[in-house]
């Protein structure tokens, strides 16, 4: 098997390297040097003008947005309070009501992006299906949950003991 598997390696070879030897009839070699080369080149610079091209789309994206969004650049924020109390923080001003207008400066402001909340709603569809009970250690308190870290650390010194008994015997 083995041997085989040369020889047939040897024989594409052979019929490889045959093709920069043997000639059409027009005289040239059906494969050469230059015409992979040429090939090769004709592409590589075909590659780079695309990405000039895509470069400077990207380029005339960017600084479009820039002249169209100066307010994001600005560091102003409205802040107004609901009708519970609680204060909203916005890039716009509130529809509904009046709106405290803020500047601040974007030397001292990380930005982080906001974080999906979609498995909480997922959790709250099934807990009020049924499918699953709703007092999760999400709806604990810290007593509660104090309490259960105790009650595993004492089922994890029982199995120890029981595993130990099992050992001696």
């Amino acid at each position: 098997m083995k041997y085989a598997s040369y020889l047939l390696i040897m024989v594409m070879l052979v019929g490889v390297a045959s093709l920069f030897v043997l000639k059409r009839p027009d005289g040239r070699t059906w494969l050469s040097l230059d015409d992979i080369l040429g090939k090769a080149q004709t592409q590589a610079q075909h590659m780079l003008d695309e990405s000039k091209q895509q470069l400077d789309k990207a380029v005339d994206m960017v600084s479009s947005s820039d002249a169209q969004a100066p307010q994001e650049q600005s560091g102003k924020i409205y802040k107004w309070q609901d009708a519970q109390g609680n204060w909203h923080y916005s890039d716009r001003p509130n529809a509904r009501g009046q709106s405290e207008e803020m500047t601040l400066d974007p030397s001292k402001i990380t930005i982080m992006a906001a974080e999906n909340t979609d498995i909480l709603k997922q959790l709250k569809v099934q807990q009020d299906a049924g499918r699953i009970p709703k007092d999760l250690p999400a709806n604990m308190s810290p007593a509660d949950i104090k309490k259960l870290v105790q009650d595993a650390q004492n089922i994890e010194k029982l199995m120890q003991e029981r595993s130990k008994k099992l050992e001696e015997l």
